[in-house]
């Protein structure tokens, strides 16, 4: 048989682990398999641009930040009929059997559509994808997202480190953290941090209940914000920094943009077992000529959650934006 790979749109920790255990298990299965890579994403499907993969090109890179593939975002592709026709076509010519794919969910989406017409010019390609994300919105009704505890790890380092300096000089600090529309990155690392306030989009803010609590903490105080709040870290400053010369609140505010540090850097063990976990039960369906479909799992060893890409694809079926309600009582106990 002969599999390509792909990993697609944002990067994140864990989609090496990923890449590494379909070529491990594929080639270890069976030998007389052959593994190719396309480099750049969905970039290198349309231009055929591909490395073949051997059990060496592979070691050591488990543990490694980013994408040994490389990824190249191709938001024409989902409009462009005649890119998606020519990705299946090449896919088809190329006589891949399956494309493993780890991405978010441009890549589902892609997948989906390029999955249609496979199977409607009735073409030679399967696809398997997983999700890969640090924003755990990728049908995370039925796992989370590799990357997302990885990008975590990232963020309490960083969130500590200011604490240091904020508690120092007796300092605001506002930061902002990625995450789309989802507010998971930013709320999961207040709770590991202790911040003091996380801000989520959709949320009516009260700041003048926050000056108040700005007020009443000795040295420092830490408010996340995620990134689809709809009001930027200067607006914010703002409005705090009107409210406390009203006050005479004492206190200086600064703004921080973690953003880009939370998505690189080495992989949490969790993302790598995942990642491992879920390539290997897709090499091995694979191998049993499965059909086409969306592969998540909660947890190492857990048998993942098999959807089709169709389901997958809609995020009404499969995915939800809001934080848990228990979450957020989780949140608010520990204050």
């Amino acid at each position: 048989m002969k599999f390509a790979i792909l990993t697609g749109g944002g990067d994140c920790s864990g989609m090496n682990a990923f890449v590494r255990a379909v070529v491990r298990c594929s080639l270890n299965e069976k030998p007389e398999t052959s593994v190719w890579g396309a480099l750049d994403g969905w970039h290198g499907l349309i231009y055929n641009k591909y490395r073949t993969l051997q059990k060496l090109d592979v070691a050591g890179i488990a543990s490694a930040g980013g994408t040994i593939l490389g990824t190249i975002r191709v938001p024409e592709l989902a409009t462009n009929y005649s890119l998606q026709e020519t990705v299946a076509q090449n896919l088809h010519d190329n006589r891949f059997d399956y494309l493993f794919v780890c991405g978010g969910n441009g890549s589902v989406k892609a997948a989906n559509t390029i999955n249609k017409i496979l199977r409607s010019e009735n073409l030679r390609t399967k696809i398997l994808v997983c999700p890969g994300s640090i924003d755990n919105d990728v049908c995370n009704n039925h796992g989370s997202s590799i990357g997302f505890y990885s990008a975590l790890d990232k963020s309490l380092e960083m969130l500590e480190w200011i604490r240091d300096t904020a508690s120092s000089h007796r300092r605001v600090y506002l930061i902002k953290s990625m995450g789309r529309d989802s507010a998971y990155l930013a709320m999961y690392a207040g709770i590991a941090t202790g911040a003091e306030q996380v801000i989520v989009p959709g949320e009516i803010i009260d700041y003048e209940k926050i000056a108040t609590m700005i007020d009443e903490r000795d040295r420092d105080t830490r408010i996340i914000v995620a990134e689809g709040y709809n009001e930027s870290l200067s607006d914010i400053s703002a409005k705090l920094e009107a409210i406390f010369k009203k006050r005479n609140i004492k206190h200086e505010i600064r703004t921080v943009d973690m953003s880009y540090f939370q998505r690189g850097g080495s992989a949490a063990v969790t993302d790598i077992l995942r990642a491992s976990w879920v390539a290997f039960s897709m090499v091995k369906d694979a191998f049993s000529r499965c059909e086409s479909g969306f592969y998540s799992a909660f947890y190492t060893g857990q048998k993942p959650s098999i959807i089709s890409l169709e389901d997958a694809s809609d995020d009404s079926k499969t995915s939800h934006a809001q934080i848990p309600q228990e979450i957020i009582d989780l949140t608010l106990a520990l204050r």
